[in-house]
């Protein structure tokens, strides 16, 4: 007769003190309190005497797993395992350690393992298919989170998960309908008409998002981000002021929210209010103290407010230097350059396109002889699909070309030490999408600033600015971290566009009146300058003034701009703000104008360049700062230095004199494009000859050391 095996007992520990199970049943309440250290405290006494009990390896790894201490929760959980490998509940577990640890394969694995075990497991699944979807496995994801829905249509988090790795796959009209079942099954789901709205304005179906986003914000008035959302879409239909409202509304709700904060910032420079926008970019960088791209967004705000001096500007560049500098030491060793070897040129920017550095570079691009003289090189801070005909233009004429916007400052800089680029042109500076972040880590032995940035990086390891004598006369050195290197013409070269329509003629001789214009970004159009345009238009009777920019397109900013000169005596009727317009419009506007007026302390200079070929006069305000200074380079290269004013009386009395001479218009007009085209500005095979003998200048003498 064989012997009967007894069974043992239920409870879950070896026969054991009372005090240990009492310590764990205590454990147990204490963690379901909430209060993870105490249990923590009892889970490791009992262990002390029961080291292989598997239920309290797993109970310990969930404490761990709750404070995201995550490297611990496997190591236990691993062992638990391997004294219950039949149980799925561990496995779930340690796919959601593996998990917050960032290792979704392993995660991925262990929760397969789990639903192996134990088939239809809703958390087991529903965190498998989170894996899938961090880990860019969209396809996979959606079948998880479908396999969840067979069973229980009404679980809401799953609808949302599926929703969003169908968007991942872009499969927009099916992410729509999975969120109209998280509405469904929720009607006051804010997040929901959220990302519903995020999906019409992905596809430009902006009524359609204004009104799932107005849902969002009518569940859940707190709801910051689909006030941010909003605010975004709007600023896509000209709506500027509502949108500032919007932004204003996330921010009262989330402090924190980033995005919002700088979207109020660039809300506030569209409407011309630059003190309200470097204030807000200082409010935002208190709380986020690291992000060294607002930062460089309130340093190239702070060019357009005449209220700050040279020396003031120098002072607040240095400081991103100061916060923003690699904390590593150098990570690239450079080769001193070898006399006679060509030169590789890198170029760093993320206006490889339609764009006035795109058009002021590609001359450049077209005359070298690569072949020959120099090798230049793009790096180019835009994804492959965002290319226009100027990127594929560029990607052509460069030895090599490399979008950068997917790397990081470490990856990028190594792509170029490891290209051995002689000489890396940063064309950014502090302006939208800059990568300063690769140039702060010196990828290349010689680094330079030029052309797209109108003021010093402050970084001290960019050792040139590239200028010329005009924009930066002698004595201008103190406002520089760059030392400077002056080409000898001009700073730039020229080319005007396509198809340009004829000059016409001056338009006072039909209309009897004489027609001021700016086509300037108004954000450049501060009070200072309104002030002296207004002196303008009154000292000469019967005129007007064309204004033209994209903010106008929305009636606030355009009244709040017609309220300004009215401040000044100036009646909105002497006044036509128009918004932007397509490119062969837009020139077409030049034969409405009779005398162009640049502001200050920010002139223009694509537009100054394109006013100028249309036959329109500039009239310009040598200020003490490049910014301020690049009306009197382009004009004293075209040898029209009588329009260059030197104080604001000079400027007004410059304007006064030209209305009251229309025979001296006409003639200007006439001659205008001509005298432009036949400059060094449009003498394109000059320019880079002289450019490429700048590079090996530089190359073969070191910066002098700037006396600050």
């Amino acid at each position: 007769m064989s012997k009967k095996i007894k069974q043992r007992p239920p409870s879950a520990l070896k026969r054991s003190p009372v005090n240990t199970e009492r310590s764990l049943q205590e454990a147990i309440t204490q963690h379901q309190a909430g209060d993870l250290d105490a249990a923590e405290r009892l889970y490791r006494r009992v262990l002390e005497i029961q080291p292989k009990h598997a239920d309290t390896l797993n109970l310990l790894a969930t404490v761990f797993l709750q404070k995201g201490d995550f490297r611990p929760a496997i190591s236990l959980l691993k062992k638990a395992i391997s004294l219950r490998p039949e149980r799925a509940d561990y496995y779930s577990n340690l796919g959601s350690a593996e998990r917050g640890a960032g290792e979704l394969d392993k995660a991925v694995t262990s929760f397969l393992k789990a639903l192996t075990l134990h088939p239809g497991h809703l958390e087991s699944q529903f965190n498998l298919g989170q894996s899938q979807l961090e880990l860019g496995e969209f396809a996979s994801a959606a079948a998880s989170f479908q396999r969840i829905l067979q069973t229980k249509p009404t679980f809401v988090p799953a609808h949302e998960m599926l929703a969003q790795s169908l968007l991942g796959q872009g499969l927009f009209a099916e992410a729509l309908n999975a969120l109209h079942a998280v509405i469904e099954y929720n009607p006051q789901h804010s997040n929901a008409y959220c990302e519903i709205g995020n999906i019409h304005q992905a596809q430009s179906q902006f009524p359609e998002a204004i009104r799932a986003y107005e849902q969002a914000i009518s569940s859940n008035p707190a709801n910051a981000v689909a006030h941010n959302n909003l605010g975004n879409t709007l600023v896509k239909q000209g709506k500027l002021h509502s949108a500032l409202r919007e932004y204003q509304e996330a921010l009262l709700h989330d402090p924190n929210l980033a995005e919002a904060s700088i979207n109020l910032s660039w809300t506030y420079r569209e409407h011309g209010l630059i003190g309200e926008d470097v204030a807000c970019l200082k409010h935002h960088l208190q709380r986020h103290q690291t992000d060294h791209r607002a930062h460089s967004d309130m340093l190239f705000s702070m060019n357009y407010d005449p209220a700050y001096s040279p020396e003031q500007l120098y002072r607040a560049a240095n400081t991103w230097w100061q916060e923003h500098a690699p904390k590593q030491p150098p990570l690239f060793h450079h080769a001193a350059y070898q006399p006679g070897k060509k030169l590789r040129i890198g170029f760093l920017s993320p206006d490889f396109r339609e764009h006035p550095v795109g058009t002021f570079l590609l001359p450049l691009f077209s005359s070298i002889n690569q072949e020959q003289e120099s090798s230049l090189h793009c790096y180019a801070e835009i994804h492959e699909q965002q290319m226009d005909a100027v990127s594929h233009r560029f990607r052509d004429l460069a030895s090599s070309w490399h979008c950068t916007a997917s790397l990081s400052a470490i990856e990028a800089a190594t792509r170029i030490h490891e290209d051995q680029i002689d000489i890396l042109i940063d064309l950014a500076g502090h302006s939208a999408n800059n990568r300063l972040d690769i140039m702060a880590l010196r990828a290349a032995p010689l680094q330079a600033s030029w052309l797209g940035y109108v003021n010093t990086t402050g970084l001290p390891v960019i050792q040139y600015r590239i200028t010329d004598a005009v924009a930066d006369p002698p004595g201008m050195e103190a406002y520089y971290s760059e030392s400077l290197l002056r080409l000898p013409d001009t700073f730039f070269c020229y080319a005007p566009p396509a198809s340009s329509p004829p000059v016409g003629e001056l338009p006072a001789l039909s209309t009897g009146q004489i027609t001021f214009g700016s086509l300037n970004n108004p954000a450049k159009i501060n009070g200072e300058v309104i002030a002296l345009w207004a002196k303008i238009l009154l000292a000469v009777p019967n005129s007007r003034l064309l204004l033209v920019g994209k903010p106008f397109a929305d009636e606030f900013i355009k009244d709040r701009y017609l309220d300004l000169f009215a401040h000044h005596g100036v009646s909105a009727d002497r006044l036509e703000p128009i918004s932007t317009l397509p490119m062969q419009d837009y020139l077409q506007l030049y034969n409405k104008i009779d005398i162009a007026l640049d502001p200050f302390p920010h002139n223009g200079h694509t537009i100054t360049c394109h006013t100028l070929w249309m036959g329109v006069p500039v009239i310009t305000l040598a200020g003490n700062r490049y910014a301020a200074r690049m009306g009197a380079s382009i004009l004293s290269a075209i040898g029209l230095p009588e329009l260059i004013a030197h104080t604001q009386d000079n400027y007004l009395q410059l304007a006064e004199n030209l209305a009251k001479s229309l025979d001296r218009l006409v003639a200007l007009r006439q001659i205008m494009r001509h005298r432009l085209q036949h400059s060094s500005i449009c003498d394109t095979q000059r320019f880079s000859k002289k450019f490429i003998l700048a590079m090996h200048d530089m190359v073969h003498s070191l910066p002098k050391q700037n006396n600050k």
